[in-house]
């Protein structure tokens, strides 16, 4: 059990530190499980989280944020009309029962994919944007690496096990977290699509259902995705936030539906009951004054640089030490923002952050007569 990383506006230093103890159970009815604060990346729990698995539907996180990002660039719009293959409208699995040559827009076929995890949207919506479903899983391996998902392998479009074992989609739990903190961090359509439980879809003569049984159930609880397929087991990433915290958990291999989220109700209420954000400094706050040598006021006073904030425990709250290391005096003249120093803060053996210390504004230093008129 460790935290992976504490942070802040600036991310400063990334230590592994002690937490309260997460009991798995013995033999824990998944194969691998992360929570982790979603602001920060701080990993609050951990088993086996850079374990390889299928991740069934969850993949299609990886599809929702290359389609976002791309929205948001400008490239495509949620507002486009696309048309809907032979090969789109005979995709297995969860479905919404697409036809050849029906059209609809860019984003009901996205709704279609994050709230009923159709498949065949899925398919639809990678020809629409590539021209081709090999031309999107390119995009998506992509995009996985430059977000360091190193140990993820993307070999279709929605996550289903189509391909012979060793040879199908590969993903981690470690992994996920990242694709769904950079989803629930950056486009606010995936927490307004995943916390939807129903939507009509094809005019009103269907209706979208959402596959994430937890909505409504779970206070706080708004997404992410889940998934299942034989041989990754059931999956789910989901997402929920109390007072100022948004936890993010992963569950991959779970033993059966009541299993995985069973155990995301025990890994979510653990962490929001022993863990809160914790701001350690703010940006601006005072940190005391520096005498000035020879400057035209006897001293400035000094301010944090940057905000940090801490995901802890009570307990490790209270532990915390800050060192202030500031000069007894300091030569003038002096601009503001100068470093005058640091503070550190370290929690037992391990130093969380260290941020600069600077002067609060300009301060001339005396001239001849001013230093004449001082001695007189």
């Amino acid at each position: 059990m460790y935290i992976r990383s504490l942070c802040v506006a600036v991310c400063l230093f990334c230590v592994p530190l002690q937490a309260a103890d997460f009991d798995p159970g013995q033999r824990p009815p998944y194969a691998a499980a992360l929570l982790l604060e979603a602001e920060s990346g701080t990993v609050l729990f951990a088993h086996h989280p850079d374990r390889q698995r299928s991740p069934a539907s969850t993949q299609k996180l990886v599809l929702k944020l290359v389609v976002l990002e791309m929205v948001k660039a400008g490239e495509i719009s949620l507002e486009d009309s696309v048309w809907v293959s032979r090969r789109a409208a005979r995709t297995g699995g969860s479905q919404v029962f697409l036809k050849q040559g029906e059209v609809f827009t860019l984003r009901e076929l996205m709704e279609a994919a994050a709230i009923s995890s159709a498949n065949d949207a899925c398919v639809a919506i990678a020809e629409h944007v590539s021209g081709s479903t090999f031309g999107f899983v390119r995009l998506m391996n992509k995009r996985a690496r430059s977000l360091g998902m190193h140990d993820t392998r993307v070999v279709n479009v929605h996550g289903l096990d189509n391909t012979p074992r060793g040879k199908g989609n590969l993903s981690t739990a470690y992994d996920l977290s990242k694709v769904a903190r950079e989803l629930i961090l950056g486009h606010p359509e995936t927490l307004e699509w995943s916390s939807t439980r129903r939507k009509p879809f094809r005019n009103g003569n269907f209706t979208l259902r959402a596959t994430n049984k937890l909505l409504g159930r779970f206070r706080g609880l708004d997404g992410l995705k889940t998934g299942y397929t034989r041989r990754a087991g059931s999956c789910l990433v989901s997402t929920a936030m109390r007072h100022d915290m948004r936890l993010i958990s992963v569950i991959l291999g779970a033993s059966s539906a009541s299993a995985r989220n069973r155990e995301t109700r025990r890994l979510l209420t653990w962490g929001f009951e022993n863990f809160s954000r914790v701001p350690i400094v703010e940006t601006g706050e005072l940190m005391g004054k520096v005498a000035l040598n020879w400057g035209i006021e006897p001293e400035v006073r000094v301010l944090a640089q940057d905000t940090i904030v801490a995901v802890l425990t009570p307990e490790q709250e209270k532990q915390l030490v800050h060192h202030l290391e500031l000069p007894e005096e300091f030569p003038a003249p002096v601009a503001a923002g100068t470093e005058m120093g640091k503070l550190r803060v370290s929690l037992g053996d391990s130093l969380l952050a260290v941020v600069p210390i600077h002067a609060e504004k300009s301060i001339d230093r005396m001239g001849l007569w001013d230093k004449l008129m001082t001695y007189f």
